[in-house]
């Protein structure tokens, strides 16, 4: 991207030419910042680097688009920034999905029985206590019974991250907090993101079963990036790991990346996933669900065998701070008492946190 920008630019003067390079250079800046500079300090470099990219990103695709119209380089930075400005404002305006799911599997005492997904947080050098704040407000707004994330809870240095640990140790909830781990807890090392993760309050399942009084089964899998670390536990098909999960008993399946083995259907009831981010640039990723994970949209998927797949946008983003028509959110999942026959019902709530 910073060589179209070079030979669109044609710089003749030094100064250009050497912060062309320090930009093309922003990501070693921004591993290096986190883990030398204090958190204040590699927050600036890094969202600096990142909104950076993001804008320009941007600057290339509305060159492209308006280049067979016009020369002037105005109009393609005015929409990068204008795109850009608008990009940062919708990763600041969550949505709360409420799904209801109603199963005679819940039980008449326990029911309404809530919980909230959280995923992709990404907390590291940018994303930080603003999200975890998010987080806490649904807390007190929802009230939910047990709380859940999805993968990439953790992106980067976590060593000198105690306000971020200890912030989201005060959220609990009456069955505490479970995590699986995403491919981005790999980046940087498993083993912090895991200590990290466990001194926050959560439960990590990588291969493990959950049980909670009788009636909920929480199903959490490794993320197959764990291959390339040589780092996996447990089982990575869901087929395989579920056939020792309880019968009889409302079975949620906790996957970070929304894909599925057709074989599975039948052994859960409702799948949790995250790692899509929406596609964070409409429409381009509305064909990279599509072309990746075969979904048309994010959000909730009738599967066959009386399953469904719900598939979070996540709070944080893992690279620039920037959405279009891809706002974050979390989600409630209401399990309700009744017949399998009533269908779940989604509504997308907004302005509440």
């Amino acid at each position: 991207m910073h060589l179209y920008l070079y030979f669109r630019l044609h710089p003749r003067h030094l100064v250009i030419k050497l912060l062309l390079i320090l930009a093309f250079l922003s990501p070693l800046f921004i591993r290096l910042s986190d883990h030398y500079l204090s958190p204040f300090l590699s927050f600036l470099i890094s969202f600096s680097a990142l909104f950076w990219m993001g804008f320009l990103l941007y600057f290339i695709i509305f060159d492209l688009i308006l280049r067979p119209f016009t020369k002037r380089l105005s109009f393609s930075l005015g929409m990068a920034i204008l795109f850009s400005l608008y990009s940062y404002y919708e990763t600041l305006k969550p949505e709360v999905i409420y799904l209801t799911i109603t199963s005679s599997k819940i039980p008449q005492e326990t029911s309404p029985f809530r919980i909230l997904q959280i995923s992709d947080l990404h907390l590291g050098p940018v994303m930080g206590l603003d999200k975890i704040d998010i987080v806490k407000k649904a807390v007190q707004r929802f009230k939910p019974q047990l709380i859940v994330s999805t993968g990439d809870l953790v992106d980067g240095n976590m060593d000198n991250k105690a306000d971020l640990k200890f912030a989201l140790k005060t959220i609990d909830a009456p069955y505490g907090k479970i995590a699986i781990v995403g491919n981005h807890e790999y980046y940087r090392g498993i083993e912090k993101a895991l200590t990290f993760t466990e001194d926050a309050g959560f439960k990590v399942l990588r291969g493990d079963i959950y049980e909670i009084e009788n009636f909920l089964v929480i199903a959490g899998l490794d993320d197959d990036d764990c291959r390339y670390f040589k780092r996996c536990k447990g089982p990575l098909d869901e087929k395989v790991f579920l056939k020792e999960v309880p019968k009889g008993k409302f079975v949620i399946l906790l996957k970070h990346k929304p894909r599925v083995n057709p074989s599975a259907y039948g052994l859960f009831d409702l799948m949790l996933s995250g790692h899509t981010h929406g596609g964070l640039y409409y429409p381009v990723g509305k064909w990279l669900l599509k072309y990746f994970f075969d979904l048309e949209y994010p959000g909730l998927h009738t599967l066959t065998q009386g399953g469904y797949l719900l598939v979070s946008k996540g709070l944080g983003t893992g690279g620039p701070p920037m959405r279009f028509l891809t706002p974050p959110d979390l989600v409630i999942i209401e399990l309700r008492t009744g017949k399998e026959s009533s269908l779940p019902v989604l509504q997308v709530l907004s302005d509440q946190l």
